[in-house]
């Protein structure tokens, strides 16, 4: 059938099945939305319980009869829908549901998610890798960074908090020299100002390719006052934005490193289009934060000249690819580009 003329007859949310995908563990995404236009479905997953729940309750009735090729005019109406609860939830809501969409047209039109979005799409994506949970002060983390490094990755990421600003400038030297190479930093969100100030004269550019997320809003003032206040420090933001106005706005008088929002918390796949345009006109580098992992796959391979390496979460994405069948794995620093239809991965069931 021609994606053109096809409309969406049924959303709905499917529990995972826990014998293919599990057995669960906290904080697993046990959901999948599945979209369904002339007896074709298109998923994605996983999801969690918040996101799916929205989509079972509110979001779904919204996408039904709407043409499955309009993702534009779909990702208006659902935001509409949400009102004044668009932000944060809401995003990942209709984030989860536009990629679910986006698998159900490349099904219709027996293409990859990327060749909809691109006439010639990069068949291989670079991508780095992050290990959060490791604890960059354990006997065993010296191993763990060399062997991460090791992978052929474009650069690595660790996670520094909850320690002395002195001892967190040596663990990212240390990083750096285990690895090989500079590495980037991710704060979640828990320096602040006053330790990112403190911090900051400590870190040289040979060590630490970016700190990611220091200050725990992202804002435009408080990100304008912070490079004030520490000249030449490289800062990285962006999974924590949700309206495509914000992300302008800091990327045009923040100008960070670098620009890591996720292709499903943004709102989708069709509204990272738009903040993938943000950054080009900005001249910020773009590397998609890896919790949508597959999604962002394809917006880099189908936008190339924007966006550089995508986040691979070296300990939480092979679990999360429990739920699908068949893998999407690194190989010496990059990953192949689906070639089957839609995002190109099936959900167990």
């Amino acid at each position: 059938m021609d994606p053109a003329d096809a409309v969406i007859d049924r959303v709905r949310v499917e529990r995972l099945n826990e014998s293919g995908a599990g057995p669960w563990k906290a904080g697993d995404s046990r959901f999948a939305i599945v979209v369904e236009a002339d007896g074709v479905t298109g998923v994605f997953a996983p999801v969690d319980e918040l996101p799916a729940a929205l989509v079972a309750t509110r979001l779904g009735r919204s996408a039904l009869r709407h043409p499955v090729a309009d993702h534009t005019g779909l990702l208006r109406r659902l935001l509409a829908g949400l009102g004044p609860h668009a932000a944060g939830l809401g995003r990942w809501a209709v984030g989860a549901l536009d990629c679910a969409v986006w698998d159900l047209h490349g099904r219709l039109a027996d293409l990859p998610v990327a060749a909809l979005l691109s006439d010639r799409p990069a068949p291989r994506v670079p991508v780095y890798a992050s290990w959060l949970s490791l604890d960059l002060a354990s006997t065993s983390a010296p191993e763990s960074v060399k062997a991460t490094a090791d992978g052929g990755f474009a650069f690595t990421k660790w996670a520094l908090r909850g320690a002395e600003a002195s001892e967190m400038a040596l663990l990212a030297e240390r990083a750096a020299k285990w690895a090989g190479d500079s590495v980037a930093v991710d704060a979640l969100g828990t320096w602040g100002h006053l330790r990112t100030m403190e911090v900051a004269p400590l870190l040289t550019p040979e060590t630490v390719r970016w700190v990611e997320d220091p200050l725990p809003r992202t804002d435009q003032a408080a990100y304008r006052q912070l490079r004030r206040q520490t000249e030449g420090l490289r800062v990285a933001f962006g999974e924590r934005l949700s309206h495509a106005e914000d992300a302008r706005a800091l990327l045009e008088h923040c100008q960070p490193e670098a620009f890591t929002f996720d292709a499903v918390w943004c709102g989708g796949i069709t509204e990272a289009q738009g903040w993938l345009r943000a950054a080009h006109d900005a001249k910020v580098p773009v590397h998609l934060h890896g919790r949508a992992f597959l999604p962002a796959v394809h917006l880099a391979a189908a936008f190339p000249h924007v966006s550089g390496a995508v986040e691979y979460q070296v300990v939480w994405e092979p679990r999360r690819q429990q739920a699908l069948c068949g893998t999407l794995r690194p190989d010496g620093g990059h990953v192949a580009l689906p070639d089957r239809p839609g995002l190109g991965m099936e959900v167990r069931r």
